[in-house]
């Protein structure tokens, strides 16, 4: 018995003890080295934006006309950076880069003058508004440059005895900073698209400059940026605008929205670039960051992969493009006339709308464009406004190009029969004598409308105006885009088509008369059109009157190519009420200017049958322009092709353009198949002083 409680009084010693022991532990771990055990348990999470690449822009033939490749840029990191240094980093990083002549990030509205004052910068009012405002400094709207400079110094601790520039030069970067929501999470980029010297220059310095890192990404790669450049388009800076406009739709960047635009977003502003933005974008993807209560990084995971942007083909055929540019330089440099310095081409496929070439002169390089600013300050400067797309929104008097819709419109109206012969042309249109008698530019005699295609007589034209009236000339005119914008998913302006109301609104209440009538009969009067417009009008006259929606999208697929998210679908816009029988008159007299017309110097020994018009309209204070309006193949229309070489004067200029565009869709090898008797077609001479 006495044995048993021994061993119980044992058991309950060895438990009391066991149990003093636990106790003592627990009361060291919470009350001992409770903070400790606390700092090391606290485990914080963050992550890092990983940026989706852009897609890219494909010609038809998958030809990569804007890509990608690899850059490296300069950033200033929060997992590596020194608080007490900061600033001194900063400025010590600003002090290298302009050292060896990398530019920085530098979007402070305020500048210094020689004499080292502040002031604002006179084009950055926004800017200016944001930096007084209550989000920021919170300055009354008359603060000068100066005081906010110091506000600016005051935030951000800055050095008092720094001199002026370098005080500027650090409050840039950290305005720049806060404004673009640098933290753990988001590195600031300091520097963009670097060299790799520099890449080496920057790594040696990098121990005394905490923070301060290399980084990979990606930036825009062009190849031959000289290709489609104004339909390509181009990427820029996010602007002020555009960023308020994604913050009032909460589409910035934020934790919750990596894939939102940040204040130093790169995005689309013109062109392909920008209409198909949403497409191209990539979605940013998360890296995340574990790390401890002393900042010290745990475990980097990519949580959320970043997904690149789909890639948008275009109907640009590369070939055809080039081909067209070419031709249209070679033409204009040619200078055939001293104030020649512009045109422009458009080609379409006849039975789709698709834009297979669309090529403005003066020109650029996007290439160039996106890397050089000493060039781009050029390109601002230049006059004759090599950025500005004259295939799309120039518009140009037409000239006797116009005539095939008059005879077309004639035609249907019942104003004249095929074969019937209105007036005698012996230089002078008599109708409205003596007060009024234009000119022709040849004496023709008596012409039905074949012949007067053919020859191009503005006496015919003159008087088949006057019987067809303004109104109906009007209503044609719009039937085949003609004034009207086609459709297409760029930036385009509406041309003019002249009619009473618009001549009074543009000549300050003029009324219209007779003599207006006749001259906007052979494209003169008011009438300026577009190039896209005139190659519009010239499909619908070769396809049977169909308009399509004019289209540079082909297709949308993922960045590898395989899968297809949307194929463009050929869209009417109307289909003209007009009889095939006029549509074959007005195709065979446009057939005939090829032969043994105003084109058959150029088109007559051609491979492939050509049915076009030429056109030489006056402008007020210049040469005349050049036009060419022109399809093949005649019997199986494909492709429709609209010239306009700008103050040309007279000669072949826009026809060259037009049959090298033709040629190089025809015979992309180079031969022109003029050799074979079967293709080619007999021609006669064309009447002298007949530049039409």
């Amino acid at each position: 018995m006495f044995k048993k409680q021994g061993r119980g009084v044992f058991c309950g010693v060895l438990v009391l003890i066991v149990f003093i022991v636990y106790v003592v532990r627990l009361g060291q771990w919470q009350l001992v080295q409770g903070d400790t055990y606390a700092e090391e348990a606290v485990v914080s999470s963050s992550f890092i934006k990983l940026t989706g690449a852009r897609g890219e822009i494909l010609d038809r033939d998958g030809e990569v006309l804007a890509g990608n490749r690899p850059v490296y840029n300069i950033i200033y990191s929060k997992l590596s950076w020194e608080a007490e240094s900061r600033n001194e980093t900063l400025l010590s990083a600003v002090k290298l880069l302009e050292s060896i002549d990398v530019e920085w990030v530098d979007r402070l509205p305020i500048t210094m003058t020689r004499g080292g004052d502040y002031r604002f910068s006179a084009d950055r009012t926004g800017e200016i508004a944001v930096l007084k405002g209550e989000d920021m400094l919170d300055l009354p709207e008359e603060a000068t440059a100066a005081e906010c400079m110091a506000a600016l110094i005051e935030r951000y601790g800055i050095d008092e005895t720094l001199d002026r520039a370098d005080a500027r030069r650090v409050a840039s970067v950290r305005y720049n900073m806060e404004r673009s929501y640098f933290s753990r999470t988001n590195p600031y980029v300091l520097a963009r698209d670097v060299s790799i010297e520099t890449v080496e220059i920057v790594s040696e310095r990098i121990v005394s400059m905490p923070g301060i890192e290399t980084q990979v990404g990606q930036t825009r790669d062009y190849g031959d940026g000289t290709v489609a450049p104004h339909v390509i388009g181009t990427l820029g800076a996010i602007s002020e605008e555009q960023y308020n406009t994604a913050l009032a739709e909460d589409n910035t960047y934020s934790s919750a929205n990596v894939s939102g635009y940040a204040y130093d977003d790169i995005l689309g502003q013109s062109g392909i670039e920008s209409v198909y933005e949403s497409v191209l974008r990539g979605k940013n993807g998360k890296e995340t960051i574990e790390t401890d209560s002393t900042g010290e990084v745990l475990s980097t995971t990519v949580t959320e992969p970043p997904q690149a942007g789909d890639s948008v083909w275009l109907t640009i055929d590369s070939d055809l493009q080039r081909a067209a540019g070419k031709a249209l330089q070679e033409q204009i440099e040619a200078k055939p006339t001293e104030d020649c310095t512009a045109g422009a081409a458009v080609a379409l496929d006849v039975n789709s709308g698709a834009v297979l070439a669309c090529v403005s002169y003066p020109t650029f390089d996007l290439s160039k464009y996106m890397s050089d600013d000493e060039y781009l300050t050029a390109l601002y400067a230049d006059e004759t406004q090599p950025l500005f797309n004259r295939a799309l929104d120039g518009i140009f008097t037409p000239g006797s190009i116009f005539k095939p819709l008059v005879a077309l419109a004639a035609l249907e109206e019942g104003v004249i029969t095929p074969t019937q012969k209105p007036v005698v042309c012996d230089g002078t249109y008599h109708y409205y004598a003596p007060d009024y008698e234009p000119k022709c530019l040849g004496e023709h005699g008596a012409l039905d409308v074949y012949g007067a295609l053919r020859y191009s007589c503005n006496s015919f034209f003159y008087d088949v105006g006057r019987m067809l009236t303004i109104k109906r000339m009007h209503t044609y005119a719009e039937l085949f885009a003609l004034g009207e914008k086609t459709g297409c998913e760029l930036h385009e302006t509406a041309g003019i088509m002249s009619d009473p109301v618009t001549y009074a609104e543009r000549h300050l209440g003029a009324e219209w008369f007779d003599g207006l009538t006749i001259q906007a009969a052979i494209g003169q009067c008011d009438n300026m059109f577009t190039p896209i417009e005139l190659a519009t009008y010239c499909a619908m006259i070769a396809n049977g009157g169909t308009r399509y929606k004019t289209h540079f999208m082909e297709k949308i697929t993922d960045y590898d190519r395989v899968i297809t998210r949307e194929t463009a679908e050929p869209e009417v816009v109307l289909q003209a009420e007009i009889s095939e029988e006029s549509f074959r008159v007005v195709r065979e007299g446009m057939r005939q200017v090829c032969t043994e017309g105003t084109a058959a110097s150029t088109f007559a020994d051609f491979g492939v049958a050509v049915a076009g018009k030429t056109g030489t309209a006056e402008t007020y204070e210049h040469s005349d322009n050049l036009t060419f309006i022109g399809y093949a193949p005649y019997d199986d229309p494909q492709i429709a092709v609209a010239v306009v070489v700008e103050y040309g004067g007279e000669g072949n200029a826009a026809k060259d353009v037009a049959k090298a565009i033709l040629e190089a869709y025809f015979f992309p090898e180079g031969s022109t198949g003029a050799e074979n008797p079967a293709k080619a077609a007999e021609s006669t001479p064309v009447p002298e002083n007949d530049a039409d």
